[in-house]
């Protein structure tokens, strides 16, 4: 456990207070006041740490992007390769509908065999 080295004081009202005694009461002997107090603190800093601006935040926006790009870029590249097909093999005209038409209902059996080369390749 970490050394304490900065202490504080707080005030509660009654009712926190009785509320506190209550759920020390039921966690046993061999936890305190402080220590639920501590814990208190300790779990509201980590939710903070999703705060604007700080590392944590950063990197879930980021993935979120990264993640969206992926999307829309697979999206284009499924298009691209059904109206190749379709063009290859196809006179009727409509070849781009159909690409889209079809990458959008087959999309995601694309991606997990996307994902299933790119899984071989990684244990390659």
């Amino acid at each position: 456990m970490a050394t304490k080295t900065v202490r504080r004081s707080i005030s509660m009202t009654p009712e926190m207070r009785d509320l506190l005694a209550q759920i020390v009461a039921k966690r046993g002997r061999e936890v305190k006041e402080n220590d639920l107090i501590r814990e208190a603190i300790r779990q509201y800093l980590d939710e903070q740490s999703d705060v604007v601006g700080s590392r944590r935040h950063f990197q879930k926006t980021l993935q979120a992007r990264l993640d969206r790009l992926e999307t829309t870029l697979t999206f284009q590249m499924h298009v691209l390769i059904y109206l190749l097909a379709a063009v290859v093999g196809d006179e009727s005209g409509h070849a781009i509908e159909d690409a889209i038409v079809t990458a959008k209902r087959d999309g995601a059996a694309l991606l997990a065999q996307i994902a299933a080369v790119r899984d071989l390749k990684d244990d390659a």
